[in-house]
């Protein structure tokens, strides 16, 4: 009887082993360029099935860089902290510093929107209008590549993002692309198109988060503890409805508890009081006539 259930715990063994290795992206890790041990929640194009989650994808150019393809839009990846969760970004189009407009525009709305990666509301945003008539305030930000006589293309930068109502009524919002300023740039933001394409050139950071992705797939949705983290509350739409109807139960039970209390311990000794106020008054009378 011990070689059959010997080969059958070998057998479970074994068979635990390969779900393991199928189900388990972690021990998979890639490089290309100059990022290096490439691993969950990341893969690149090409992995084993296994490996990472596909929609963590990367994969290596021609010239060997990593690049993440993200809303349509192509960036480089310009570092990754697993520790922080952060993944630095750069957009293909500005990371050598030439004059142009980014790959793709690309807001706050669109990442916070995704579910997979977040990032503080109240961001650096570099936006770029096209006006059709010259404005001085902003004659330092013209974009010189894009500007000619019949139009002219600014660059705007500001630390939230800018919608039309905003620019000049002869301007039109073109394009747009995150940025991370420095402590100093919080105070002091670039205003001249040169430093401002050149902070561009340093790209920006995101946070992911698998729970969150996996909360929204859900049906739910993140709330953030904190403006710029991965740890989070997944709720759900119908959470509303619950704590409206748990805070309408603690009022109704608060309502009654305190009418409770106040018909036993205040109305009812003043009734008694009254009741026998009127009656010694009554007697009184009595004796009296």
């Amino acid at each position: 009887m011990r070689n059959p259930v010997s080969f059958a715990l070998i057998f479970f063994t074994l068979f635990l082993l390969h779900i393991q290795a199928r189900t388990d992206p972690r021990p998979c890790t890639a490089s290309c360029g100059d990022i290096h041990n490439i691993g969950y929640p990341f893969r690149l194009r090409g992995d084993p099935a296994n490996c990472g989650d596909p929609d963590y994808e990367l994969y290596c150019d021609r010239n060997n860089r990593t690049i993440l393809n993200f809303h349509a839009g192509l960036y480089y990846v310009k570092r990754i902290s697993y520790a922080e969760r952060r993944i630095r970004l750069v957009d293909v189009n500005l990371d050598t510093g030439n004059c142009g407009l980014p790959y793709r525009s690309l807001g706050i709305e669109e990442v916070l929107g995704d579910g997979r990666y977040n990032r503080n509301y109240s961001s650096p945003h570099a936006t770029f209008v096209r006006c059709t008539e010259e404005i001085n305030s902003m004659r330092s930000n013209m974009v010189p590549c894009l500007s000619g006589n019949s139009a002219r293309v600014y660059v705007n930068y500001t630390d939230y993002m800018l919608y039309n109502p905003d620019i000049p009524s002869t301007c039109s919002i073109i394009a747009m692309v995150l940025s991370d300023g420095s402590d100093d740039q919080k105070v002091n933001l670039p205003t001249s198109y040169d430093k401002i394409r050149q902070t561009l050139q340093s790209g920006f950071d995101l946070i992911w988060s698998v729970e969150c992705r996996n909360c929204r797939a859900d049906g739910g949705y993140c709330q953030f503890l904190t403006k710029e983290s991965n740890r989070f509350r997944c709720s759900k739409e119908d959470d509303y409805a619950t704590e409206l109807r748990n805070a309408i139960l603690y009022l109704v039970t608060v309502f009654v508890i305190g009418v409770t209390i106040l018909c036993r311990y205040i109305l009812a000794p003043l009734v008694v009081f009254v009741f026998i106020l009127h009656k010694c008054c009554s007697k009184r009378n009595r004796i009296d006539q």
